[in-house]
């Protein structure tokens, strides 16, 4: 009998793949799920690729490739494995792909706005936001990443926990003063003016869609070995730092969005 799937996009656009396959296989009950890494071809023509899925995972990088690549029926074959029982996270720009529309640099000559065809949450997904960088908007240098100060809700952990998650231009989301029936506030960015949303979760038909403008697979040590290389790296390691203050918190934040996608956890 085939084991549940979990599928991770790892084609044009994607960056950290190997982060998150690799922090979700630390986490999963072993031997319980097989993880495959899908190109958008795959969700052209595998006739199969969803038939034993149990969750697709789009992570970070920028969304117009995934435009590029996966408008029309891939982007149709993904809503119907969710609205059929499926769930999708959306980590970074796979948030921003996922909701009904992003607005990422808006009136600069870099901007990225307009509507997405997943629509699997109706918010605007506003990014990125310089006030967790000390001002400085997405550049996809260290310069502007940060630890972000973010505190989960009652929809995800029992008694809320503050902690530091890495973040590099992510998104908040916008309901424009109202939210779904189907959506729940899973965290909120505590740095930001109005605690605006930083996790959210919505059921889509008989699935549900979990998106994050937060890194949260990424642990301190992780962040610190990417910036070897870096020049200025010794400007960024406090940034580490931080983010070791709250790690088990981190990690265990981690593991409640993944048992809110209905995976078995070691």
């Amino acid at each position: 009998m085939p084991k549940p799937t979990i599928l991770t996009y790892i084609d044009a656009g994607t960056s950290g793949v190997t982060h998150v396959m690799r922090a979700i296989a630390r986490e999963v009950r072993p031997a319980t799920y097989e993880l495959r890494a899908v190109m958008a071809d795959d969700l052209r023509h595998d006739a199969a690729l969803f038939d034993d899925s149990v969750l697709f995972v789009m992570p970070g990088g920028t969304d117009l490739p995934f435009c590029e690549a996966l408008n029309g029926a891939p982007n149709q074959r993904i809503r119907r494995f969710v609205h059929e029982g499926g769930v999708y996270l959306g980590i970074c720009a796979g948030a921003y792909y996922a909701c009904r529309g992003l607005a990422f640099h808006a009136g600069n000559a870099d901007a990225i706005c307009g509507p997405r065809e997943l629509g699997f949450v109706d918010a605007l997904a506003v990014g990125s936001l310089p006030q967790l960088t000390g001002g400085i908007a997405y550049d996809a240098t260290p310069r502007s990443a940060a630890a972000a100060e973010i505190r989960t809700t009652e929809h995800l952990s029992t008694t809320p926990v503050s902690l530091f998650a890495h973040y590099h231009g992510g998104c908040r989301f916008d309901f424009g003063g109202r939210t779904s029936h189907a959506a729940q506030i899973l965290a909120v960015y505590t740095g930001i003016e109005g605690d605006p949303p930083a996790i959210v979760s919505a059921r889509v038909g008989e699935g549900r869609a979990i998106l994050t403008g937060v890194h949260l697979e990424d642990s301190a040590q992780e962040c610190k070995d990417a910036l070897r290389g870096y020049n200025d790296m010794a400007a960024h390691v406090p940034m580490c730092e931080k983010l070791a203050k709250t790690e088990k918190a981190r990690l265990q934040t981690f593991r409640l969005l993944l048992a809110q996608a209905g995976l078995a956890l070691r």
